[in-house]
């Protein structure tokens, strides 16, 4: 490892995007503020993981069509803001026990051209590091 990994940046191990990294989103209408994409690719960098997560600024009227053609994309998943948590709901192909329960989403994943929804805002006390650490565990990092 080189020095400068002493110094985790927001990006994978070399920086760049290839054909095979996986790719998330982090969907909100100013998502660059948003210092999830930070830590959940600083927690990236350590692993040696081929991943990353661009923020998305999208804006209202974008949402559905952003979210939508994701299904066609080479975006792996998603994490939506607060904003479009309800709408994003009607977008899904299949939704866990907690979509349902809460009608929100907060994270998406693409399998093929289906978009699977869950809430891991249900406990109210994920945010933070605690988020990004619970997305990198649960949909990231490989086993």
């Amino acid at each position: 490892m080189n020095e400068n990994m002493q110094e985790v940046d927001t990006m994978n191990a070399d920086d760049s995007i290839k054909v095979q990294t996986k790719l998330f989103g982090l969907i909100a209408e100013h998502a660059s503020p948003n210092r999830l994409f930070v830590m959940l690719n600083k927690d990236i960098k350590k692993s040696g993981e081929d991943a990353m997560m661009i923020p998305m600024n999208i804006r209202e009227d974008d949402f559905y069509f952003t979210l939508a053609n994701m299904k066609k994309s080479h975006v792996n998943g998603a994490y939506i803001a607060e904003e479009y948590q309800t709408a994003a709901v009607e977008l899904l192909d299949e939704a866990d026990e907690f979509v349902q329960v809460y009608n929100r989403c907060d994270f998406v994943l693409r399998e093929g051209e289906r978009l699977i929804g869950t809430y891991l805002g249900k406990n109210g006390v994920l945010e933070g590091e605690a988020l990004a650490h619970e997305i990198f565990t649960n949909y990231i990092k490989e086993s």
